[in-house]
């Protein structure tokens, strides 16, 4: 019996999971919900075999016995970098506008271990407690994700991309390229790069961008010229430091945003240097602060909050049922300020 039911075409049924798994059609029902009525070998039973055969409860049957709860799950790596990080601070800003706007309330969770491996937005979702997920700041093996839109949950990544999940992103390549180009424009020859985590969409594709720039002007490609960072500014002060070491000096440095930015042009002056007039500096956000710092930062503008106001507008219309398109790629522009320099020919 259990091979015919596994085998069958279409979508399995609620009976079709209570059969396979030997118990009552409630009984399952109460392990969507992940209710405490049932012991947790019977829960996980179920729950591992609902996901091994792909089976999605009926939203429209579901969405008559329960009203929608007006919730969107938002889920950040951290919730202090709401307060610490501009990226994070000012996506949540453009959620928040268009969530309010049309009478939805913000359900924040934290990216925690405990919140990946308990599969806690699957479950808020099988219990009802919101409609919905906009991850911010998604890694590329975060496998939780997947599973959630597998399940039947819409769910929107903003900036990030994962296969078989919706999102809306920078075109983070093209901008990272046209900022190297920019330089190179400049006389500058030896350009370094502070990458970001490998596990995070939009630095990889910057990273590719500068690499492709490189190729494309004939720039030289060091492994001393590719420095690690992690998005904050201590990493881009220790990342600099580490260039600062390389047998020929790099000109100007590209960073993959503009805190690590701010760290480099610290530790450019930690070591007796100066920017522009010994190296430049671009980031690659655009935050608040660019425009103050000194030298002011050139830096690409990337909108955070219309990026996730864009992404917040695709998840109610997926949670409605309106037609959704395909996924947009924002342009991201130059913002040329001091730390560039002014036009300084090649460097020996």
């Amino acid at each position: 019996m259990t091979s015919k039911i596994t085998a069958k075409k279409g979508r399995h049924t609620i009976r079709d999971i209570a059969q396979m798994a030997g118990v009552s059609r409630s009984t399952v029902s109460l392990a969507i919900n992940d209710s405490p009525k049932i012991n947790a070998d019977t829960k996980k039973k179920i729950t591992d075999l609902i996901d091994k055969v792909g089976y999605r409860p009926n939203q429209t049957a579901r969405n008559l016995v329960r009203r929608s709860t007006e919730t969107i799950c938002v889920v950040l790596p951290q919730i202090s970098h709401v307060v610490s990080n501009a990226y994070f601070s000012e996506s949540l800003s453009g959620i928040l506008d268009v969530a309010t706007e049309q009478g939805y309330h913000l359900l924040v969770k934290e990216a925690s271990a405990e919140f990946k491996e308990g599969r806690q937005a699957l479950k808020l979702f099988r219990q009802g407690l919101m409609d919905g997920v906009l991850v911010v700041g998604a890694l590329t093996n975060d496998k939780y994700i997947s599973e959630l839109a597998a399940a039947g949950c819409p769910v929107v990544l903003v900036n990030s991309t994962l296969p078989g999940v919706d999102y809306v992103i920078s075109d983070n390549e093209t901008a990272a390229f046209k900022a190297v180009e920019h330089l190179h424009k400049l006389g500058h020859r030896r350009i370094a790069h502070i990458r970001g985590s490998e596990f995070v969409t939009g630095a990889l594709d910057r990273t590719a961008g500068y690499l492709k720039a490189l190729d494309a002007f004939g720039l030289p490609k060091l492994d001393n010229y590719l420095a690690q960072g992690y998005f904050d500014k201590q990493s881009g002060f220790d990342a600099t430091k580490w260039l600062l070491t390389a047998p020929e000096r790099p000109t100007a440095i590209f960073t993959t945003n503009d805190m690590m930015a701010l760290g480099a042009i610290e530790a450019i002056r930690a070591a007796g240097l100066r920017v522009p007039e010994d190296i430049a500096i671009f980031g690659g956000d655009n935050i608040q602060l660019a425009p103050y710092v000194s030298p002011a930062l050139s830096t690409l503008e990337q909108p955070m909050d219309q990026i996730a106001q864009a992404a917040c507008q695709r998840l109610l219309n997926r949670m409605t049922g309106e037609p959704v398109g395909k996924p947009p790629v924002i342009h991201l522009d130059l913002v040329i300020r001091e730390s560039c320099g002014a036009k300084l020919g090649a460097r020996g």
